[in-house]
């Protein structure tokens, strides 16, 4: 169980990092995610919905938090310095 300042820190990465991806994201940009329960997949942006990411298949169920890769170069948008 996460304390409450814990979850408050997940919250601010998580604004910092879809503050950064929107700034370079850009359409057919290719992205390896973690998905639930920690799968890495490979996905082709197309758009944003809200704070999502919408892959080119239509599914939006992607934070950039959980984005570590950018056509083929590690990233780290919420600048915690953390690669697999």
């Amino acid at each position: 169980m996460l304390t409450e300042e814990q979850k408050e820190e997940n919250r601010r990465w998580a604004k910092l990092a879809e503050a950064n991806a929107q700034k370079m994201l850009k359409p057919g940009d290719r992205l390896r995610v973690t998905k639930c329960p920690g799968t890495k997949r490979w996905i082709t942006f197309s758009h944003w919905d809200g704070c999502w990411l919408v892959s080119k298949s239509g599914i939006g169920d992607y934070h950039p938090v959980n984005v570590d890769f950018v056509n083929g170069l590690p990233v780290d948008f919420a600048g915690r310095g953390i690669h697999d």
